[in-house]
Order: structure tokens, then C-alpha cells, then sequence
């Protein structure tokens, strides 16, 4: 049981870290920013009251270093720098580390934690100069004298199920006695009889009244693990310590007696009030924000959310059987089930498809981290700036994803981006732009990542290519032709290696990551202008709507996303055409015929010609089939290592009689072409 409740706190603490890192890039803008300030704070609390808890002492004797730091700065005594940040950055890089190994075994390991807690302490000695550590005593000493007790009235008012996480209220109850004098009133009025009572339920409320020297924050540090799972108000009431006198007690005496809580109101009356308090504004919005937010969201595991798309894909699969069934059996009753079924199906694959997306802001946290590290190793000012982060995609397209747009990035930051001197020798601003922009376009997204770097050289690319032997020293090719030879594996620009972006192997194999998810990647550029590189992907892998046609004695599946068209031409107009190329109302288009493609053999001349017009790289190619036989919803299996290699098929389905399709990736259809040509 230990164990689950362990691995439920990693996966809560690694998104208390992401959570953490975004607030830091946040205050790296605005560092006087005290709402953010105090939230990496609590982020830090939660990492170490969670890691003593759960056994991970060493994350939890790391991050009390770590804490201390945030408490001086949003306390006063320490103001928020690039260099703190940055230190920060690193110890959340080692606490990830921590999360992922656990208690330290290796001495290696045990030896760079004390350093790097050594850094941290030297950190707070090196920013303080002997002057400035004066003053800072100096500020303590005055707090010291100042820090006269005053008195607060907590009210907790817990959910009914805080118990079944393992909380035990009178230990928050125990912490809060620990601060100073304290008085505790338990309202058990809500407690049911015994023979309706729910053992694992919490029916009580508290209130407490302290007179402590600590600020509120550490009040409301007490209840940092519960405050999603209560209701949770701490008013000051009185300037002094007030819980031993004869009026406070006579007030408590009350509440316990009538069941009513008390309000700071009460103690207004009397002469310790303090001189400038508020009317007390009771929440009431918190408490059912909170509920509704427990119950609108949960924690689901992936493989769960994998294992409910599969078994959706095995009942659209048997859908489709039973439909072959009623076209075969002409049964009124059974052809209107079907279609019910066949609504309620598309109706759950949706939904099941939407709970398997996840946002892309999950992973541009790791790609503002790279920016930032690159941009500051190599001297260059840059800034990153996201739009369309809360897009969201199959987990399993941003999992295959990450990967080229890493390198993406590497590349803008190494090659793209100038030191600020050249820039400001080519007239541009010192700080460089890199753009991460997503949105949606059609049945697809679209990701683009640009910069105002020097941009890529037509010339040198085709000089490179000919040195290489890639191409003829002759050869004619356009502005996008030259830029596509940098998908060529091997093709580098640079004579020397570069630690960022590698050895040249990247491109090539950023376009097969992608086109193994069905994306496709371009790449536009201007001479000292910058560059921009555009993903398109599909929204999910496992289940598309496609259009089932027939080559020779198979059937093949079209993505209906990538369909613009669908033409009957006369068998005279294909006569006409040069070099694959026909007119359709007064426009060219090249055309693929999917028998020669296929090797099926040549079909006696139609009456009619069915040419489905596809879209790729914001062209149009018409493909050639026998027959268009209707949409289809068609569940994508993987083709497995044998036809891995394949250039044309991305997957196959299983049809309604048991038959195969194969789904025809139309981009690698038109490329391969395009390289025969």
C-alpha cells in the first residue's frame, strides 16, 4: 500500500516541479512579483513536508535548503535575481533526480547533493556582503523586538472525505498548539448516529484560537496539504496575546455550548480589537470552486486511458461487422440498431479520443528550460515566446513529438539566432525572437516555429549538395527544392560538429519521426530574415474517418483529411494528358495512378475514371482507383516489424468480413513520386 501512496506522490510532485518551473519563468519577467514568489515557496513546502512523509529524506533534507532561501525573500530579507533563478532552475533539475532515484545509495551521488547544498548556503553568504549581512541582522534584530504576540482565530472546515487521504486533522490541530497558546473547539454536531455513521467520513469542524509571535503565513503553512480538501479562514482578532483571558474563554464556553462558530465579529467588542480590522468576508465561492474542481477532474493512468482507446477501436471494429451483417440480411429491426449502434459508437470514439488528449503546454516547460540554458551557455539574448500552448493533441503524437521539436529548437538557437554584436551590425534588436505558435487547421494542427536569425542561404545548400554529390553540378532547382535537401540524411551545414545541434544527422531524421505519426514538416527561409518550420499533424493515430476504395482485388484506405476532391473523368481526358499531368477545369494537376503504384495488373479502359484529389505540403495530386466505395471509419493497426520499412502503407484495418485494408499514407505517396519523377 506504502508503495502506491509513493508513486501517487511522485507523479503529484513531478507536477509540483512543472508547476514550479513555470511560476519561475514567470518571476524571472517580474521579480518583485510576490503572488509568485509565495507560490514556488509552497511548491517547495509541499516537495518537503511530501518527501518526509513518503521516505524520501534526501529530496526532503534538499529542498529545506532550497526553502529557506524563498522564506528570506518573501520575508524581505533576500530580493529575487537571474542568479537565483538560475540556481533554482538547477535544483529542480536534481530534485527531478531525486524524485526518479529515490533515497541516495551512491557515495557519488551523496557527495554531489552536499555540494550542491553547499552552493546553496554559500549562495545566501555570497549574496549577503558583510554589509549587507549586517543590515540583514540588523532587520532580524528589529523583527525580534517588534515581534510582540498577536491572536488569530483559525476556522478549518474540512471536506467529508479528508480522512481517506491518509490526513489526520489532529496532528494540523497539534502543529498550531506548537505556535504558541492555543484554545481548540471541536463542533461535532453533524456527527450522525452510530447506525448511519460512515467510519472513513470526517463530520467535525475546528476552530483555534492562537496568540503566537509567527506571521500568518506560517499559520496557513500548518494546512498547505489540505488546503484543496477544506475550507480554511485565519482572521487576526486582537495586536496582543488574548487566549488566557477570562472574556476569550467565556466566548469559547459559548461556541461549544450553542454549536455556532465564532466570527471575528465577536471579538470586536472587546478593548484588544485591532484599530484597523476588517469586516470579515466569508469565502463561501472557495469552498464550492473547490468541490466542483474534485469532482470535474481525476487522476486517470495512461494505460488505462490506452487501454479504453483499444477496446473502443475492437467495437468499432465489430461495429462494422455487424453492419456487413444487416446490408447481407435485409432485416428492418436489425438495420435500425445498427444504426444506433453505429451513433453511439462514433459518439464514444470521440469521447474517448478526448480524454486521451492532453495539452501541449505539458511539454513547452522542457522546450523554455532548453531556450533558456542554450541561450545563456552560447551568449545570446533571446526570448521564446508560445502561442496556442493549451492546444491539445494525442498523448501519443506529443510523445513522438518531442523529440524533433527539441532538435527544432537546438537548431534555431545554433545555427538561427546571432550574438547580439552581429545583430546589431545587421540592424536588428540585440535580443533575438524564436516564436513557438500551434492552432488548428481543419482536421489537423499545425506547429510553427520561426526566428529573426540570419536565416538559411539558398546558394550554400546547393553548394554543399554538389560538393556532397547529392545532386548534378548542373541541376536546376527552386528555392523549396534546395531547402528540402536538408532532410537528406547526412546533409550538414557545418564543417564542425556543434554539441547543441550534433552532427548533421538531425533533419532527416526529424521528418521520419514525424512521418511516422503521419505529420509532415517544411521548412520556409530569407536570407537574413530567419526561418520557419511547419508541422502539420493529425489530431490522433488510432481511429480516422477514411474513404475506402478498391485497386485491383484489394481495398486501400484515403484519409479523409487529406481528401480535397472527388472527380468522374472521361477515359479521353487522361488520353490528352503529358507526363501525368491532366486539366480539370482549366487547371493542372499531376495525377498517380494507384495500379501501377500497387503493381496490380493494367484494367481494361473504363467508361468512367474515379480521381480522388489529395492534398500534402499545400499541394494537389489526383490519385487514380477503381472504385470509391464509401466512407469508413477505420481503426489503424500497426503494421509490425516486418513492413515497418514501408514507404506508402502507415497501418491497416481489419474490415467487417474479416477482410484487410491498407491505409495509404498520402504524404509518402506523393513524395516518393515527386523523387521518381
Amino acid at each position: 500500500m506504502i508503495d502506491k501512496f509513493r508513486a501517487k506522490f511522485v507523479e503529484e510532485s513531478m507536477d509540483n516541479l512543472h508547476d514550479l518551473e513555470e511560476a519561475l519563468f514567470l518571476l524571472e519577467k517580474d521579480m518583485e512579483n510576490k503572488e509568485l514568489i509565495e507560490r514556488i515557496f509552497r511548491a517547495m513546502h509541499s516537495l518537503k513536508g511530501g518527501g518526509a512523509m513518503f521516505g524520501f529524506n534526501h529530496l526532503s533534507d534538499f529542498t529545506h535548503h532550497l526553502e529557506t532561501i524563498f522564506d528570506w525573500v518573501r520575508n524581505g530579507k533576500l530580493k529575487v535575481s537571474t542568479d537565483l533563478i538560475s540556481l533554482t532552475f538547477s535544483a529542480i533539475d536534481q530534485i527531478n533526480f531525486l524524485l526518479k532515484t529515490g533515497d541516495l545509495s551512491k557515495e557519488e551521488d551523496i557527495q554531489n547533493q552536499k555540494v550542491f547544498i553547499q552552493r546553496i548556503q554559500a549562495f545566501l553568504t555570497v549574496t549577503n556582503s558583510p554589509s549587507d549581512a549586517a543590515s540583514v541582522n540588523t532587520a532580524s534584530d528589529q523583527e525580534a523586538g517588534e515581534s510582540e504576540e498577536k491572536s488569530y482565530l483559525i476556522s478549518f472546515i474540512p471536506q467529508k472525505e479528508l480522512l481517506q487521504n491518509g490526513t489526520n486533522p489532529l496532528y494540523l490541530l497539534d502543529d498550531i498548539h506548537a505556535l504558541g497558546d492555543a484554545l481548540s473547539i471541536a463542533y461535532t454536531h453533524k456527527v450522525p448516529s452510530l447506525e448511519v455513521l460512515d467510519a472513513s467520513a470526517n463530520y467535525c469542524i475546528w476552530q483555534v484560537l492562537v496568540s503566537t509571535a509567527e506571521s500568518i503565513n506560517e499559520i496557513k503553512d500548518v494546512f498547505i496539504f489540505v488546503e484543496d480538501e477544506c475550507e480554511l479562514h485565519v482572521d487576526l482578532i486582537a495586536e496582543t496575546a488574548i487566549v488566557g483571558q477570562p472574556e476569550v474563554k467565556a466566548l469559547v464556553s459559548k461556541a461549544l455550548s450553542s454549536n455556532i462558530l465564532l466570527t471575528p465579529d465577536d471579538f470586536k467588542k472587546g478593548q484588544w480589537a485591532p484599530k484597523s480590522q476588517q469586516p470579515a468576508v466569508r469565502d463561501e465561492k472557495k469552498k464550492v470552486a473547490v468541490k466542483e474542481h474534485k469532482i470535474s477532474s481525476m487522476r486517470v493512468s495512461s494505460h488505462k486511458i490506452d487501454e479504453l482507446v483499444t477496446l473502443v477501436s475492437e467495437l468499432v471494429t465489430i461495429q462494422a461487422q455487424l453492419s456487413l451483417y444487416a446490408e447481407n440480411n435485409e432485416d428492418p429491426t436489425i438495420v435500425s440498431l445498427t444504426e444506433n449502434i453505429q451513433k453511439l459508437s462514433r459518439q464514444l470514439r470521440e469521447n474517448a479520443f478526448d480524454i486521451s488528449l492532453i495539452p501541449l503546454q505539458s511539454e513547452l516547460m522542457r522546450f523554455q528550460r532548453l531556450v533558456r540554458d542554450l541561450s545563456k551557455d552560447q551568449n545570446k539574448d533571446i526570448d521564446f515566446i508560445i502561442e496556442g500552448g493549451d492546444l491539445e493533441l494525442d498523448k501519443n503524437i506529443i510523445e513522438n513529438l518531442t523529440d524533433p521539436l527539441l532538435h527544432i529548437l537546438r537548431n534555431s538557437i545554433d545555427h538561427g539566432i546571432e550574438l547580439p554584436d552581429e545583430r546589431i551590425a545587421a540592424g536588428k534588436a540585440p535580443k533575438g525572437t524564436i516564436l513557438f505558435k500551434a492552432f488548428h487547421s481543419g482536421a489537423n494542427v499545425i506547429i510553427e516555429i520561426s526566428d529573426d536569425g540570419k536565416g538559411i542561404d539558398p546558394e550554400v545548400i546547393l553548394q554543399k549538395a554538389i560538393h556532397k554529390g547529392l545532386v548534378e553540378a548542373d541541376v536546376q532547382l527552386d528555392k523549396k527544392e534546395i531547402l528540402d535537401l536538408l532532410f537528406v540524411s547526412g546533409f550538414s551545414t557545418r564543417d564542425v560538429v556543434s554539441d547543441v545541434s550534433g552532427r548533421g544527422v538531425g533533419m532527416d531524421v526529424v521528418r521520419r519521426k514525424i512521418a511516422n505519426i503521419r505529420g509532415e514538416v517544411t521548412i520556409e527561409s530569407e536570407k537574413g530574415k530567419g526561418t520557419l518550420i511547419s508541422i502539420r499533424l493529425p489530431l490522433t493515430l488510432s481511429i480516422i474517418d477514411g474513404l475506402l476504395v478498391a485497386v485491383g482485388s484489394n481495398q486501400y484506405v484515403i484519409p479523409i483529411s487529406a481528401i480535397d476532391k472527388i472527380y468522374a473523368l472521361e477515359p479521353s481526358q487522361l488520353k490528352q494528358s503529358f507526363n501525368n499531368v491532366v486539366v480539370i477545369d482549366s487547371e493542372q494537376y499531376p495525377y498517380i495512378d494507384l495500379r501501377k503504384v500497387f503493381q496490380e495488373e493494367e484494367k481494361e479502359s473504363a467508361e468512367v475514371i474515379q480521381m480522388i484529389m489529395v492534398k500534402a505540403e499545400d499541394k494537389i495530386t489526383g490519385v487514380i482507383v477503381d472504385n470509391v466505395i464509401g466512407e469508413y471509419q477505420t481503426v489503424v493497426k500497426p503494421l509490425g516489424k516486418y513492413l515497418k520499412k514501408q514507404e506508402i502503407i502507415s497501418g491497416a484495418s481489419i474490415m467487417g468480413d474479416g477482410t484487410i485494408a491498407m491505409v495509404i499514407d498520402t504524404s509518402r505517396l506523393l513524395h516518393n513520386r515527386k523523387l521518381k519523377k
